[in-house]
């Protein structure tokens, strides 16, 4: 993943570095640090790590709302939600005509995660999980050359490469092992693939074909629906195959990354390759399409 690597890795260096602002969105009393009897330095910051005084800075220092601006999308403002210290949400909104319309909401919270090992062993990591993710653009209508995929509401923000760096960078600065996600539809399945791995290696590699066997010869739209109307068959039976959520991880550390790259995942991806043939069924997707109105 080395686009906007370089951009990211600075913007998280002057993140880390600058110093923690005296203001009245970060003053805290002993009422705030002191729970239950218990001392916590870090009930007010994102994710245990960034007081909402940097974030403010860093989005005026990278022009975050003139960006969005010049996209057709006014009002910007944002804001964290850490009343459950242990899920924490960080949301971007856009208000126009007095009304509020919602961009991106994020939800996170430290998880642990056992990777096997050999000898019915387990390695116990704690990585930063992504619970919920929704991006979209609410001021732009879909087009005919790019309609819905499953489960949109409005088209998306075209930021997802920016997102995918920002959630590694905040992996490596709660110093977790990565990131894990379990994404609802295959086209999110397909995006994530791009820095993350499925645990289960029969997941993975059904992923795999999607991405490298049918993905050149089909768009998304098609591969997403067909997998909503039951269109993905294999090929010998006709058996339909049906997207499941499966838990994808993104390691970052060489202890995560350890059970990927050992050669008996890769043996077993290499094998459940090897039995799948997997089609499109397009005389199904079509009558199904036609049903709900869509073509």
């Amino acid at each position: 993943m080395p686009r906007y690597q370089k951009k990211y890795d600075l913007a998280f260096r002057r993140m880390n570095t600058q110093p923690f602002r005296a203001g009245s969105d970060f003053t805290l009393s002993e009422n705030d640090i002191v729970k239950n009897g218990v001392f916590d330095h870090k009930m007010h910051l994102f994710l245990g790590c960034y007081p909402t005084s940097v974030i403010e800075s860093m989005f005026k220092r990278y022009k975050v709302r003139e960006y969005f601006a010049e996209k057709g999308v006014p009002g910007v403002s944002w804001h964290v939600n850490m009343d459950d210290p242990y899920v924490h949400r960080f949301m971007l909104t856009s208000e126009s005509g007095g009304r509020k319309h919602k961009l991106i909401e994020l939800v996170m919270q430290r998880k642990n995660l056992k990777l096997p090992l050999e000898d019915n062993r387990f390695l116990n990591l704690e990585f930063l999980h992504i619970e919920w993710l929704m991006m979209q653009n609410p001021y732009k209508k879909f087009r005919r050359d790019k309609p819905p995929l499953p489960g949109q509401k409005a088209p998306g923000l075209g930021v997802g490469l920016h997102m995918l760096q920002i959630l590694l960078q905040l992996a490596k600065k709660t110093n977790t092992h990565g990131l894990i996600n379990s994404p609802n539809y295959l086209h999110t399945a397909l995006f994530f693939s791009r820095a993350f791995h499925f645990l289960d290696p029969k997941t993975e590699a059904f992923i795999q074909i999607v991405k490298y066997q049918l993905l050149p010869h089909y768009s998304h739209y098609t591969l997403s629906w067909a997998d909503e109307y039951g269109a993905l068959q294999h090929a010998l039976n006709h058996r339909k195959v049906k997207w499941r959520p499966s838990t994808m991880v993104a390691p970052i550390t060489q202890e995560a990354k350890r059970y990927f790259y050992k050669r008996n995942y890769r043996k077993k991806v290499r094998r459940h390759r090897k039995k799948m043939n997997i089609t499109v069924n397009m005389r199904k997707l079509r009558k199904k399409l036609r049903e709900h109105g869509q073509i």
